[in-house]
């Protein structure tokens, strides 16, 4: 990649994320590999694996909160707890049937 396109690449990626993720698929759909933004392209992807654990992680911990809430507080049981363990429950299993490599990190965590 040219000195000159780098730098246009790295300020589209800065000022507008959206046209550059859309112009570097454009690149890769065209196999114009030699002007991908292949620095920033990397991190994002490691970014993605990095949203995906933060997300697994946080759903747990809800769902352990709510469920040591309603067992330790069963006067203030209520349906929200319910309806929020099932929900993160649920966003728990899509994630893991999403990525099942997640699995050994939810056991890690856990």
């Amino acid at each position: 990649m040219t000195t000159e396109l780098q730098a246009t690449q790295k300020s589209l990626y800065e000022t507008d994320f959206v046209c550059w993720v859309e112009s570097t698929v454009e690149q890769l759909r065209t196999q114009n590999y030699a002007n991908v933004d292949w620095a920033n392209l990397i991190e994002e992807i490691e970014d993605m694996s990095r949203r995906e654990r933060k997300s697994l992680e946080s759903n747990l911990v809800v769902v352990l909160l709510h469920l040591l809430k309603w067992q330790y507080q069963p006067q203030q049981q209520t349906g929200s707890w319910r309806s929020s363990i099932r929900e993160h429950r649920r966003r728990i299993k899509s994630d893991l049937k999403a990525s099942p490599s997640l699995k050994p990190y939810l056991i890690e965590i856990l």
